[in-house]
Order: C-alpha cells, then sequence, then structure tokens
C-alpha cells in the first residue's frame, strides 16, 4: 500500500551499512519510523531529505503493522539554518526529545504537527536578541499541548498562593498542602513571580507574538532548571539532550 504524507525529521538510526530508520512526526500518522534504503553511499538529494528535522513530502509503501519503506522525499523546508546553529540544535533537539518520550506513537495530531512545523519556521527566522526566551517558550508550550506542563498558578490543591514548585507533584505547592501522607520532606524548588507571569505568558500569547516578552537571564535559568527537574522526575532520568550545554543564542 502507498501512502503520501508530510513529515518532519525526528531522528535518524543507522542501520547496516548503508540503510537509516528514519522517525518521522506526520500530520496523519503521528509519529512513524520507516526505512530508507541506501541514502549514505552517496550524496543526493534523497539522503539531504533525511537530514534532522527537514520537512518532506514523503511516500512509504508497506503494510500496516510493518515498517513501511520511503520510496519518494521531496523537500518542503531544509531548516539547515537550525542544524548549523549549534544552540538552536540543543535546544530544539530538547523539544524533539520531549515529543517522543511523552507522545504515544501512531497517534494523529494535526495541531501537534502544525505547532512543531511553526516553532521551527519561528525559531529559523527569529532575531538571536530573541533566542534565549523563545527556546524556553517553545518548551512550555511544547508541554502544555501534549499535558504535561507543571502547575505554578497558585497551589496544585487549594489554589492558595505559594512559590514552591514539587516536582514529584507537577505542581507550586503551599506548606500546609506539601504536608500530606507520603509526601512530608519531598523536595521542593523555589521560584519568584516573575518567572510565574512569564511562564502563564508563555502559555497564554501566541507564539508569533511571544517576541514582546522580554524575561531576564535570571527567569530563563530558573525555569530551564525549574522544566529539568520536572521532566526529570516525568521521565525517571534526565534528558540525553541536557547533557549538552545550550549556551546562548547572542
Amino acid at each position: 500500500m502507498l501512502t503520501r504524507t508530510e513529515g518532519i525529521v525526528l531522528k535518524t538510526k543507522k542501520y547496516g551499512e548503508a540503510d537509516l530508520i528514519v522517525t518521522y512526526l506526520t500530520p496523519d500518522k503521528g509519529i512513524i519510523a520507516a526505512f530508507a534504503k541506501s541514502p549514505r553511499k552517496t550524496k543526493s538529494k534523497f539522503g539531504s531529505s533525511l537530514e534532522p528535522l527537514t520537512h518532506s513530502k514523503i511516500s512509504l509503501m508497506g503494510k500496516e503493522q510493518s515498517l513501511a519503506r520511503i520510496t519518494q522525499s521531496d523537500i518542503i523546508t531544509p531548516f539547515n539554518q537550525i542544524r548549523e546553529n549549534y544552540s538552536d540544535f540543543v535546544n530544539v533537539s530538547k523539544l524533539v526529545e520531549i515529543l517522543m518520550s511523552l507522545t504515544p506513537e501512531n497517534t494523529p495530531n494535526r495541531k501537534l504537527f502544525a505547532f512543531m512545523l511553526s516553532i521551527l519556521q519561528f525559531i529559523k527566522t527569529a532575531g538571536q536578541e530573541q533566542k534565549d526566551p523563545l527556546h524556553i517558550i517553545c518548551r512550555i508550550r511544547l508541554l502544555a499541548l501534549i499535558g504535561y506542563a507543571p502547575r505554578l498558578s497558585g497551589c496544585g490543591r487549594c489554589g492558595g498562593s505559594t512559590l514552591d514548585f514539587y516536582p514529584d507533584a507537577g505542581t507550586t505547592l503551599c506548606r500546609k498542602c506539601a504536608v500530606t501522607p507520603g509526601h512530608e520532606g519531598s523536595p521542593f524548588m523555589r521560584i519568584n513571580n516573575k518567572a510565574i507571569h512569564f511562564y502563564a505568558h508563555s502559555i497564554e500569547w501566541p507564539i508569533n507574538i511571544s517576541n514582546r516578552l522580554k524575561p531576564g537571564a535570571d527567569t530563563i535559568s530558573e525555569l530551564a532548571g525549574l522544566l529539568d527537574k520536572h521532566l526529570g522526575y516525568l521521565l525517571s532520568k534526565k534528558l540525553h539532550s541536557s547533557k549538552f550545554p545550550a549556551g546562548s543564542s547572542r
């Protein structure tokens, strides 16, 4: 059966001497894996279309529940500018790893595909002074879209005012609600109101006007640390991409 769709390359894995297993995010099939025959033998448009983050029109041949073979791949947008910028590539790799870790395969999600495509385009065209807050905003928005964003707007149990975030609860908790059976002495992270306000705006504002947000470096660092702790608890491990320092885009 021949299937035609669009795909964003999330990752590739070498298979044998010259083949690849390519993982795509598609609008109508979600995250899928497909087999590419001999793209590593010679430099060609086909091989170039399998570079990470490339957005292409693809044709797949194969039966349901089996690994389809890529029979055609035509580049729509290569996003090579992101791959060639170290900071951008590390930060986008975190998005990809979050997506692949927390999203089931073979589950159609056109909204998620459109979101990933729009943020790749936005990162590609954003000015350097916008990049540091933009990467944090994209991480927050992705977690919100797939239903794993931490809650920072008051105590997650009673709604009271608090600045203490508990990674094992995925929310901020007031002192009273934090002291519950089985939760005594859990580690928490104290955050400030600037970080909470920036976080709220990151979720609420459309991505195309998020460059109006001007957080300080301390706010960006604080939220990056909070998201790392949150994800570490969700996944029971650190993101592989966190081993590479993202640095600054400036």
